[in-house]
This record gives structure tokens, C-alpha cells and sequence, in this order.
């Protein structure tokens, strides 16, 4: 009879994370989670380009406030990147779930991480995007900022200054607007 019990709860044991992990991957649940996850990215972000732009003009800001929401934004940047891992790792990849709204809630959560982060993702972002999963305008803008970030000229012309709006260094300006058009994205001005 112990032997019994050890046996059944050995494989209890074993069950009981399979069994976990397809309560986890609930297409409903899942849809829910991403969609909570992109609501915590973007409620504070707006706030802040704000308060970047003040500061910018030379206009009065409050530094508490700046600082708050920093530290708001970083600490739910880290809280969803962390949830992230954990979703793509027992789930995979969000792919078309809730018409690719859990994509690009993924998407948002990646571009918004430090570099190294965005780039441990890159492939998976490309690869959604041939899938037609992530747009290519969306593929562009974290092209660039992980360009940018690592002191290179961006592709797209996708980044610039929150508080100046001025776009960071373009590599070869004089055919930008012909790969911004080969992606779906209008040209800039002053780059024909």
C-alpha cells in the first residue's frame, strides 16, 4: 500500500505541472494576460514623452514627478519582461492569439526593454513579422532602437528625441525613403 502511494504521488508529481501548464496556455487567459500587460506598459509612457517634451521647451516640471513615474515605468517594464519570459517559454510564441493583439502586446513589452533584452528577441520578432504576425512598421521601429542604442545609424528613420523630435543619425540618408517605402512606411522629408 506506501508503495502505492509513493507510486501515485510520484506521478502526481509529474502530472501536476502538465496539467498547470494547460491551465497557463488558456487561449482566454492567455488573450486577457497580454492585454493586462500592454495596459501596464502604456499607462504611465504618455505622461512621461510629456513631461520630456516640457523639459525640451525649457518649461517647469516637476522632478518628483518625473522621477515617479520612472521608477514606475522601469519596475512594470521589468515585472513584464519577466512575465513575458515565462509566457513564451511555457507557451510559445503568441503568434495570431486574439487577432494578434497578444503579439503586439509582446511586440510593445520587448521595444520598451534594455538592449540586451530587445536583442535576445529580435529573431523572434522577424520571424513574426514573415509571418505576418508583427508589421513591418513595427519591425522597423525595434530595428532602429537597437541600432541606435548601439551607437549605430538606424535603418528606418523611425527614431528620434522624445523631447526634440530630432531624428537620430540615418545610415545612407540619400536612399532612406526607398527602404522606408519598400516597407510600407510614407518617406521623410528632406531625405530624397
Amino acid at each position: 500500500m506506501k508503495i502505492l502511494l509513493l507510486v501515485l504521488a510520484t506521478v502526481s508529481s509529474f502530472l501536476l505541472p502538465a496539467n498547470a501548464r494547460a491551465v497557463d496556455c488558456d487561449k482566454t487567459a492567455l488573450a486577457k494576460k497580454y492585454a493586462d500587460m500592454l495596459d501596464q506598459d502604456q499607462a504611465l509612457r504618455g505622461r512621461y514623452i510629456q513631461i520630456l517634451e516640457l523639459e525640451h521647451r525649457k518649461a517647469s516640471v516637476d522632478p518628483a514627478e518625473k522621477e515617479r513615474i520612472e521608477n514606475a515605468i522601469l519596475a512594470t517594464d521589468e515585472k513584464n519582461q519577466a512575465e513575458l519570459d515565462r509566457l513564451i517559454d511555457r507557451c510559445g510564441w503568441p503568434g495570431r492569439l486574439d487577432n494578434k493583439r497578444a503579439a503586439r502586446s509582446a511586440f510593445f513589452i520587448i521595444q520598451h526593454a534594455e538592449l540586451p533584452y530587445q536583442l535576445k528577441y529580435l529573431p523572434a520578432i522577424q520571424a513574426a513579422n514573415r509571418r505576418g504576425e508583427i508589421s513591418n512598421e513595427y519591425l522597423a521601429w525595434l530595428v532602429d532602437r537597437t541600432l541606435v542604442r548601439q551607437g549605430k545609424p538606424q535603418r528606418y528613420g523611425t527614431e528620434s528625441d522624445f523631447g526634440s523630435g530630432k531624428l537620430a543619425p540615418v545610415e545612407d540618408g540619400k536612399s532612406l525613403n526607398k527602404r522606408r517605402r519598400a516597407i510600407g512606411l510614407p518617406p521623410l522629408a528632406g531625405f530624397d
